[in-house]
């Protein structure tokens, strides 16, 4: 049963959790910067303003293909950094450049400011592909929850603006229905709580856009579908987000897009980041369909 809540009032919530968050995060960035050697902060300007990213593998010369991978935290919550892990090892076990985008945070910058700044920042790097050292023929895009429906939301855009081509997506347990209650969603033990994820949608999106395909990329059509670059679905079975993961990636094979998807019936919302059987399988699986898309040919 849906528990009712004024979009004002979630707001007021997310931002509450977002000065929390902040404190924890900034103590465990200082001791990221004391620890990790290998990675380059730049920031970026784009039309929609400044943008931090987190650069991997560029200290390398050679011209190689890139990975832009997008963090999750319900477009509210969390920065690039805490992709850090998985991205050290795609960066040991892919051996592509990855740009990992600190997006900017609802409900400050609602949608569709982290698309379009997601969208630039990509069309950026393409353009200057040479001063990236990067082969602008072999982009990836990729991301974790939210940062799955980003990645989706950008491959839509960039299929239909054609401005640049993406060769692959990675969609990690995402979120792809913005537009329905999160009450009437599924609620396994392990799923974000519906009284979050509700936070969340009220931060992100408006209602009158919640149906908008660069929001909820299950209200796609068929158009925008045809053409989008192959896609790695990985879905935790004890998640709210499970069956519109399931319905997306119908959509895209019913589009003629190529796909592969990996269910793990037993795991959490967030699986992915822990150290269990079923996380070190799907990390296995993206090394593997990135190795396949940026890596071969």
């Amino acid at each position: 049963m849906t528990k009712s809540i004024s979009r004002k009032k979630a707001i007021r919530k997310g931002k509450r959790l977002q000065r929390r968050l902040r404190i924890v995060r900034f103590f465990q960035s200082l001791f990221r910067r004391q620890k990790n050697t290998r990675r380059d902060e730049r920031f970026i300007e784009t039309a929609y303003g400044k943008v931090r990213t987190l650069c991997y593998g560029f200290n390398n010369p050679e011209i190689l293909p890139v990975y832009f991978d997008l963090h999750g935290g319900g477009f509210v919550l969390d920065s690039a950094d805490v992709d850090e892990e998985i991205n050290l090892e795609f960066l040991e076990k892919v051996g592509c450049k990855i740009i990992s985008i600190d997006y900017a945070k609802a409900p400050k910058h609602p949608f569709p400011t982290a698309v379009n700044q997601i969208y630039s920042i990509v069309n950026h790097v393409y353009e200057n592909a040479e001063a990236f050292g990067i082969d602008r023929k072999k982009m990836g895009i990729g991301g974790h929850s939210s940062g799955g429906n980003l990645s989706a939301a950008v491959s839509l855009k960039a299929n239909k603006e054609g401005q640049f081509q993406l060769v692959c997506q990675i969609l990690d347990f995402p979120v792809f229905d913005l537009a329905a209650d999160p009450y009437s969603k599924p609620q396994p033990e392990g799923c974000i709580p519906p009284e979050m994820a509700v936070v969340f949608n009220a931060c992100y999106v408006d209602p009158a856009q919640a149906e908008h395909p660069y929001a909820s990329p299950l209200f796609a059509k068929p158009e925008n579908i045809e053409g989008l670059p192959p896609a790695l679905f990985i879905l935790a079975g004890m998640d709210s987000l499970y069956d519109e993961g399931l319905q997306y990636c119908d959509m895209l094979e019913e589009g003629g897009v190529p796909t592969e998807c990996y269910m793990y019936p037993d795991a959490p919302h967030g699986f992915t980041f822990h150290h269990t059987d079923d996380a070190d399988d799907a990390i296995r699986r993206m090394i593997t369909f990135l190795k396949t898309h940026l890596m071969s040919g």
